[in-house]
């Protein structure tokens, strides 16, 4: 009798110990994730480099975009379109940022954006100067980012640089968990796009 009692509580204990395991694992796999969205501009030649007519107009986002499928539930779209280049600080190489908007309240709709045209009803946030005469060394970075949360969103330069960090780190983004912190935790898909900026305002 007590021999059978013991095998029935072993028996319930692993029994317990398979249920919280499959809750462990499917805890895990409801983590958010951030997937791929297919970016491209008709301003950028076959080898990354803008157009020589593509050149800054004093608009807020100067470059020709097009972007393919988001994911289901995105509430709304921002761009971001940053100016930055390399510097070396302590021995390593890390990107400064001069110019960085977000323009945000895009409808998921939206798969184009024509440069320095912005639909009604869009918010943007920005520092720096936008048009400069380019030199040597700087680089834009262009992202799409489609957010399921939808929430005001302001640009600085903490998070512009972390942003370009992030993109420097992983150019070809691939699906994955998406990154703590402003705007990239509510990203349910990011499409990124960098390039080399030789090119001057009008």
């Amino acid at each position: 009798m007590v021999r059978d009692a013991r095998k029935l509580i072993r028996g319930a204990i692993g029994l317990g110990l398979l249920v919280l395991a499959l809750a462990l694992a499917s805890c895990g796999s409801d983590s958010p994730t951030t997937s791929v969205i297919d970016l491209k501009s008709p301003g950028m030649k076959a080898n990354g480099e803008l157009k020589p007519n593509v050149r800054c107009g004093w608009g807020s986002l100067w470059v020709p975009l097009e972007w393919g499928a988001v994911p289901t539930g995105t509430r709304e779209l921002a761009i971001l379109l940053a100016r930055f280049e390399y510097a070396k600080e302590r021995g390593k190489r890390k990107p400064i940022v001069r110019f960085a908007d977000l323009v945000s309240n895009f409808k998921p709709s939206e798969h184009r954006l024509v440069a320095n045209v912005l639909p009604e009803g869009v918010g943007w946030s920005f520092f720096g100067t936008n048009c400069v005469t380019s030199s040597k060394g700087q680089h834009l970075l262009l992202e799409v980012f489609a957010l399921d949360k939808p929430g005001p969103r302001a640009m600085d330069r903490r998070l512009a640089t972390r942003l370009a960090e992030e993109a420097l780190s992983d150019s070809s983004p691939s699906e994955g968990p998406r990154s703590a912190g402003k705007l990239t935790e509510d990203a349910a898909g990011i499409g990124r796009l960098i390039t080399t900026n030789f090119t001057g305002p009008h």
